[in-house]
């Protein structure tokens, strides 16, 4: 039920805990060319092609590791859904503020896009969660808003589906959403400092302006985006 979505004694803020993600930077080797001979000046040492191998997979499973964690963790707590992990404190309470104004404010839109993807005929079928993640970012721009908006909708999903005797859909949500931010939007999130950026993102109130274009591309897919924008404007 949403009374545990919308708990208002959020944990408070401090540090995430974790180094932030840094992409490894490659220097280019020094060369020298002389009477179109190669020179005897050394050179900068090569990197380590295996050494720097392992240090991006390290990276990218440390990402994938706090994203399938705080997004399944997330969208349990806003269900209801009983489960033992603690997961990135800060982070989880962040999401749960900003997710929880976005619907709160935004009700009648997710209600909406509810009743418009028929969930009852889908049952425990939540490939729609992929196609409407595709069109949020169809025209190629990510930024945390749109990520912000795309968790509410799956935590609205989640909530209807719970309530329905559907709880298994509330971890398939959540891979969905991980998947497909680990892919199509995995270097962007690297770029952009990981879940340590959405944190400071949302670090000041009132993200209404930054998440309103993603609240009509998620409308568009539920095919009634012309009563979204009425809604939103």
């Amino acid at each position: 039920m949403w009374s545990a979505f919308y708990v208002r004694n959020l944990i408070s803020s401090g540090g995430l805990g974790r180094k932030p993600l840094v992409m490894p930077e490659l220097k280019p080797q020094n060369q020298f060319t002389g009477n179109g001979l190669q020179g005897s000046v050394p050179s900068s040492p090569e990197p380590d092609c295996e050494e720097v191998q392992d240090e991006y997979t390290s990276i990218y499973d440390a990402l994938e590791m706090d994203t399938r964690e705080i997004i399944d963790i997330f969208l349990k707590n806003v269900t209801g859904f009983p489960h033992s992990k603690s997961g990135n404190k800060q982070v989880l309470a962040t999401m749960n503020r900003v997710v929880e104004s976005l619907v709160m404010k935004h009700e009648l839109a997710y209600k909406g896009m509810i009743a418009r993807l028929n969930l009852e005929q889908k049952g425990e079928d939540v490939s729609f969660v992929k196609t409407v993640a595709t069109e949020v970012f169809s025209d190629g721009i990510t930024n945390w808003g749109r990520i912000a908006s795309l968790l509410a909708f799956g935590a609205v999903v989640c909530k209807h589906q719970n309530d329905k005797g559907l709880s298994k859909c509330v971890s398939l949500v959540g891979k969905e959403i991980s998947s497909y931010l680990l892919t199509t939007q995995r270097d962007w999130l690297l770029k952009n400092n990981a879940w340590d950026g959405f944190v400071e993102f949302f670090h000041v109130p009132n993200t209404e302006a930054a998440v309103r274009n993603t609240l009509m591309a998620i409308g568009s897919v539920a095919t009634f985006g012309a009563a979204l924008a009425y809604l939103i404007r």
